[in-house]
């Protein structure tokens, strides 16, 4: 019962979020690049870090997102990564990372899952990003493009945003 309540509170808050986004630098072109995750089923970066290279957006100019689940009272030291305890039962981001990873504007925000994750979720649409592209699987409300590849295969991934990011001009052809 809980988490039909949880949920519904998490769906008010996005909904409103929807609301206030700001579009005004959807068209802006890729150099800076942030990607969100599930830290609970990536055990490396390196297919991140490939993606982003051949964006063409430098290591310096690419963060790293990540929703991990944490046991009570188990001290985190990565500034990267948030938990449920950063998120509000209503929805609210509480945590510091995670406050400041919604607060900055890269130019692309890109989700790599396909699954529904409410928490993960409530990052995307409370981000700052200007242009977020999700996956085939997920809510299409919260991004700009959705890519119908699996996000595990990287190289296709690379492909298509490579691809429709010519298109829309983000990148040079």
């Amino acid at each position: 019962m809980f988490k039909a309540i949880k949920q519904r509170y998490y769906q008010k808050a996005i909904t409103a979020a929807l609301a206030q986004r700001d579009i005004s630098g959807l068209n802006t072109k890729l150099q800076t690049l942030a990607i969100l995750y599930d830290g609970d089923h990536v055990n490396e970066l390196s297919p991140y870090y490939k993606i982003a290279s051949s964006l063409r957006v430098l290591e310096t100019k690419t963060q790293f997102f990540s929703y991990v689940t944490l046991e009570k009272k188990t001290p985190s030291l990565l500034r990267d990564q948030f938990s449920q305890k950063d998120i509000s039962f209503k929805g609210f981001i509480k945590g510091a990372s995670a406050l400041d990873f919604v607060a900055q504007s890269p130019d692309v925000l890109l989700y790599m899952s396909n699954k529904k994750h409410l928490s993960l979720e409530t990052i995307v649409v409370k981000s700052n990003a200007k242009f977020k592209v999700g996956f085939k699987g997920v809510d299409p409300r919260y991004f700009d493009l959705i890519l119908g590849v699996d996000p595990t295969n990287t190289q296709t991934v690379i492909t298509e945003l490579t691809k429709y990011f010519k298109i829309l001009g983000k990148i040079q052809a």
